[in-house]
């Protein structure tokens, strides 16, 4: 008995990732779509130079890396259903991305000392934790 409710449960939670992915694929298609008609509006149509301009830029790699943090997060769903494991490396990855698009799009001028160290801690914690991950997974290989 018992096992037919953990297996309806794990179907359950599969249907669950798979819906997942299909809202996270057209989230994705979407903002890439919005990405382009907007570099592609602002360079053909608009009079005024904002997208070469600091604030433009900026707003630019702020929506690519949230589209990348997407396609990351497809790719974690799509190894959790594959697998029935979660890729800590693909984790990491992700958290990385994150992090990376924050330091891009902070204002220095406003952002506290505390907020500049804590970022700069989580870069190193990521940074050795994938190093760790990386090391044990040749580790495991090499066996």
């Amino acid at each position: 008995m018992n096992h037919k409710i953990l297996n309806g449960i794990t179907n359950i939670q599969t249907a669950v990732y798979i819906i997942l992915m299909i809202v996270l694929t057209f989230v994705v298609i979407f903002s890439l779509y919005e990405l382009i008609t907007m570099v592609l509006y602002d360079l053909f149509f608009d009079d005024s130079p904002y997208l070469l301009q600091n604030a433009g830029i900026l707003g630019f790699f702020e929506f690519f890396l949230l589209i990348l943090i997407g396609l990351e997060l497809m790719d974690t769903i799509k190894s959790f259903i594959e697998t029935k494991k979660i890729e800590v490396g693909i984790v990491i990855i992700l958290a990385i991305i994150a992090i990376s698009r924050k330091i891009i799009v902070i204002d220095p001028a406003s952002a506290t000392e505390f907020e500049l160290i804590g970022i700069g801690a989580i870069v190193l914690a990521l940074t050795a934790g994938y190093y760790f991950v990386k090391k044990a997974d040749s580790l495991k290989s090499e066996n």
